[in-house]
């Protein structure tokens, strides 16, 4: 994108629909994987376990946000199919309720329940995300807004997100290492220095190294 067109609050929809999916995706291939196997790895079983329940509240406290601040602001500026994707949050959010049960269960069926259910998600998630990407574009969202604005309210709605997203020491890398290259760079540009070079990468990485096998 050009960065005359670039908008903060669109880039902030699409990285997080990005972190999201690549969440699920992994979730889903490490189901199939286990379930050929028989059996989850015994040194992965801690990390699977919190790397899904993680994707599991980074996703709730996404719609969350999405509920309380982005469509309330969006609504009477842009017109979009607000009641639909209501609906899909809440949908979305039952679905999501089903993984802790699974969750307690590692074995084959376990597994083969789980996978039914991310694969559930998965369904909604990619039309969801298809709506919301073609309603709200850099193009409508800067006749609305101007830049400063708009960096406002990204932050409202990051601020609001981080609150609801679980633990910081596994939802920040789960967000962080679910992007890799210029993407992640963009995501961590208004980290501080500490945060990014101490804080995420060393103080916090026993909490989160579990997680390792299955962040880029």
């Amino acid at each position: 994108m050009d960065p005359i067109d670039a908008s903060p609050l669109v880039d902030g929809l699409l990285m997080i629909h990005k972190i999201i999916s690549r969440g699920l995706l992994v979730s889903l291939q490490k189901c199939d994987e286990y379930i050929r196997k028989q059996g989850i790895l015994p040194e992965e079983a801690a990390g699977f376990f919190t790397y899904v329940s993680t994707l599991k509240k980074v996703t709730h406290a996404h719609h969350l946000s999405e509920d309380e601040i982005a469509f309330p602001y969006f609504k009477d500026k842009i017109e979009a199919p607000y009641n639909r994707l209501n609906e899909d949050h809440i949908t979305i959010s039952h679905v999501l309720d089903k993984i802790d049960k699974c969750l307690l269960d590692f074995s084959s069926d376990g597994l083969g329940k789980l996978r039914k259910v991310l694969d559930e998600f998965d369904k909604l998630w990619v039309q969801h995300i298809k709506i919301e990407e073609e309603n709200f574009t850099a193009q409508k969202v800067h006749q609305i807004a101007g830049i400063k604005e708009q960096v406002t309210i990204a932050k409202k709605i990051g601020s609001h997100s981080s609150k609801n997203a679980g633990p910081g020491p596994l939802a920040v890398p789960f967000l962080v290492y679910n992007l890799e290259g210029k993407d992640r760079e963009a995501f961590m540009e208004h980290f501080p220095m500490i945060v990014k070079k101490v804080i995420v990468p060393i103080i916090w990485k026993r909490q989160w190294k579990k997680m390792s096998p299955f962040l880029l």
